[in-house]
C-alpha cells in the first residue's frame, strides 16, 4: 500500500510540473525561478580524495587515493554566488565519492557558504575517520547545521557487536564527546552545537545500489526501473571538477558515465542554472512512462536514446 501511495504521489507531482522544466531552451531567468522552487538538495564534491575502498563503492577500482584534486576556487565561488543570487534556502550537502573531511579547506568553504547563504541548511556526510575535537570546533565556528557520520565496520563484520563497540569507543575518544543511543545502531553526539547523527549501517547485497551500473551486485530478484525518477528535478550534483552530473549515483571519472555529464561549471559564462536547464532532456526521459534504460545498456553501451543526445547537443 505504501509503494502504491508513493507512486501515486510521484505521478501527481510529475503531472503538475511546468513545461519549462522539460525545455532545454527556457530563458535563464525562468530557470532560476524553477531552480529555487524545485531544487531541494545541492551536492558538492569539495575534492576528489577518499581514504577508504568499500566493497559497495566504485572507488574499489576507480582511483580516488593516489592524489587529491581540490575543486577550483572560481568554480566553488560560482556555485555559491549563483545560489546566493536566488537566496537559496534549502540543503547544501558536501558528499559524493570522497571523504569530505580529508582536506582542511572544507571548513573555510562551509564558512563561505554560511555567510553567503544564511538560510541554507548545510550538511556534511562523513565516515568520521578525520573527525576530531579540533575539526569539530572549526565546523561549529563555520556554523554547519548537520554532520552525518557513517561508521564503516570491517567488511564481513558489519553485524559484529564487538567491532561496533570498538568503533564507537574510538570515535568518542577522538572527538572528546559522548554518544547517546537513539535507535538500533543509531546514535547522536552529545555536547556539540552541530546536529551530529552517527549510524553503523548493515550493508548487504540486497540493500546496496549498483551505482548506475558500475557495480555487479547480485540480487535475489532482477529489477528494472519503471517508476518515474525525480532526482534531476530536485537534486543538483556538482563534482570536484565542476561537472554537473545526472544524479549522485553517476560520476565523471567513470568512462561508462560520460553521457551522465550534463554541464561544466569551469566554463566561462556557464552557470549553475545553465546546467540545471541542460538537465531538461534527462528529466523528460525519466518522468516519461515505461521502463528506464539507465546510464548503461545491458552490454555496457550507452542506453540514453540518440534523440535525447541530439537534443542535448
Amino acid at each position: 500500500m505504501y509503494n502504491i501511495l508513493i507512486t501515486l504521489a510521484k505521478s501527481l507531482f510529475v503531472n503538475s510540473l511546468p513545461a519549462d522544466l522539460l525545455r532545454s531552451d527556457a530563458p535563464i531567468e525562468r530557470v532560476k525561478n524553477l531552480f529555487k522552487t524545485y531544487v531541494a538538495v545541492v551536492t558538492i564534491e569539495n575534492h576528489s580524495y577518499c581514504n577508504r575502498t568499500c566493497w559497495f563503492c566504485p572507488n574499489v577500482f576507480l582511483d580516488r587515493r593516489s592524489a587529491n584534486h581540490i575543486m577550483p576556487d572560481d568554480v566553488y565561488k560560482k556555485i555559491i554566488g549563483d545560489l546566493a543570487s536566488i537566496q537559496y534556502d534549502k540543503a547544501i550537502v558536501w558528499s559524493g565519492y570522497l571523504e569530505p573531511l580529508a582536506h582542511p579547506s572544507i571548513c573555510d568553504r562551509v564558512a563561505q557558504a554560511r555567510v553567503a547563504l544564511p538560510h541554507a541548511y548545510l550538511v556534511i556526510i562523513t565516515n568520521g575517520d578525520y573527525l576530531n575535537r579540533e575539526t569539530l570546533e572549526r565546523l561549529e565556528a563555520a556554523k554547519l547545521d548537520n554532520l552525518t557520520v557513517n561508521l564503516y565496520l570491517p567488511d564481513g563484520k558489519e553485524d559484529d557487536e564487538g567491532e561496533l563497540s570498538v568503533a564507537l569507543q574510538h570515535f568518542q575518544r577522538r572527538i572528546g564527546l559522548s554518544l547517546i543511543k537513539c535507535g538500533p545502531r543509531n546514535y547522536v553526539v552529545r555536547g556539540s552545537r552541530i546536529k551530529t547523527p552517527v549510524r553503523a549501517a548493515l550493508f548487504t547485497h540486497e540493500s546496496m545500489l549498483n551505482r548506475a551500473g558500475l557495480l555487479d551486485i547480485p540480487k535475489t530478484h532482477a529489477y528494472r526501473r519503471k517508476a518515474v525518477c525525480i532526482e534531476p528535478i530536485r537534486h543538483a550534483v556538482i563534482d570536484y571538477e565542476g561537472k554537473g552530473m545526472l544524479c549522485c549515483m553517476t560520476r565523471s571519472d567513470a568512462p561508462q558515465h560520460k553521457s551522465a555529464i550534463f554541464g561544466d561549471l569551469s566554463l566561462p559564462d556557464y552557470s549553475l542554472f545553465h546546467y540545471y536547464r541542460d538537465l531538461a532532456p534527462a528529466r523528460m526521459a525519466l518522468v516519461s512512462p515505461g521502463p528506464k534504460g539507465g546510464v548503461l545498456g545491458p552490454t555496457g553501451s550507452l542506453a540514453i536514446p540518440q534523440w535525447l543526445l541530439r537534443w542535448r547537443g
